[in-house]
């Protein structure tokens, strides 16, 4: 079974997020989560690999959330925007 998991790290990112951004987060886990749960993505997902372990998927046109794969386990690792992310890749290859 699939489990999603929160790391301390995603509930950090949470806080700089504005209210705004926070409730398109919430639709974007909810999309994630029935992608995990029926195979079938959302249109505009785009849930993709970016090095060995993570991945990453789309809330909006700039919010992303990093995730980290470990078998049946999805760790929630970080939302931000894309240079976030790429500063958050930089600095944990």
């Amino acid at each position: 079974m699939k489990r999603i998991l929160i790391l301390p790290s995603f509930e950090r990112s949470l806080k700089k997020l504005s209210r705004q951004d926070r409730n398109k987060l919430n639709q974007g886990l909810e999309s994630f989560n029935y992608f995990l749960t029926s195979g079938e993505a959302a249109l505009g997902l785009g849930f993709k690999k970016i090095n060995h372990d993570k991945y990453e998927f789309r809330v909006d046109i700039r919010l992303r959330v990093v995730v980290k794969v470990e078998g049946d386990d999805y760790y929630l690792v970080l939302a931000g925007n894309h240079d976030e992310i790429k500063r958050y890749l930089k600095n944990y290859r």
